[in-house]
């Protein structure tokens, strides 16, 4: 049985194209992990200060410094905590704004339009500028 080159690099792309999404999968599952921590590390720092918050305050803190948001609702009195809030903070953007773009940037998860090959062949848009354009 012959298999056409073709054939074989479409298996090799289907292949590939599955464990990107793997890759990306796996890096929301960890981002999900850290802010579970860190949720349940602002419970336990607050209630060092004698304050207590719900779950849903926990989370919506978490959420709201790692995404640099801080709206400056539910802050930390004590040194700690305040360490604690630049650690969310650093690794809020270290996750959000530099790995995820990273991931879809390197891994070619970037949005492309189907079939809109290059004028050299590659897929992705055209590197070409066309004539009259400035």
């Amino acid at each position: 049985m012959h298999v056409s080159p073709t054939r074989w690099l479409y298996y090799l792309r289907q292949y590939f194209r599955q464990r990107q999404v793997l890759l990306l999968v796996r890096f929301f599952g960890v981002c999900v992990l850290f802010v579970a921590a860190y949720s349940v590390l602002f419970h336990v720092f607050m209630a060092r200060e004698g304050h207590t918050y719900s779950w849903v305050t926990g989370l919506y803190w978490t959420l709201t410094v790692m995404s640099t948001l801080g709206f400056g609702d539910i802050t930390f009195t004590s040194d700690v905590g305040r360490v604690f809030t630049l650690v969310v903070l650093l690794s809020g953007v270290v996750f959000l704004l530099v790995l995820l773009p990273l991931v879809f940037v390197s891994r070619g998860l970037a949005p492309t339009r189907p079939g809109s090959a290059g004028h050299d062949g590659r897929a992705g848009p055209s590197r070409h500028v066309p004539k009259g354009a400035s």
